[in-house]
């Protein structure tokens, strides 16, 4: 059911690590579609805090894990949501109880 209301085109910089040094190894650009709700809410990040989020991503599990070749994680960004260029934090990611379609819901800063 998430496929219908996935209208939304997303890119996804998939973080790569670090390499002996510590400097972040080349990023790789991940598009998938996704539905984007703007709305503000109060989320907890990985320290615990609540910190206000403003936008809520709803991802198809599924689908993202295969393109990522893992699953998602904190150090991606989301660099764009439907061509307007933003750079965002993932500020949390959610994995709501859903047999028949699993998803992410990802909070964004």
């Amino acid at each position: 059911m998430l496929n219908a209301y996935s209208v939304d085109n997303l890119a996804i910089t998939q973080s790569q690590g670090h390499d002996d040094w510590g400097e972040p190894l080349p990023e790789l650009v991940i598009n998938i579609r996704g539905y984007v709700e703007w709305k503000t809410r109060l989320v907890r990040n990985l320290a615990g805090e609540e910190v206000t989020s403003t936008i809520k991503i709803s991802i198809s599990k599924r689908r993202l894990d295969a393109l990522l070749a893992r699953p998602l994680s904190h150090e991606d960004r989301i660099n764009s949501i439907n061509g307007a260029a933003i750079d965002r934090a993932i500020l949390a990611i959610h994995q709501p109880k859903a047999f028949s379609m699993p998803h992410y819901e990802v909070y964004l800063a």
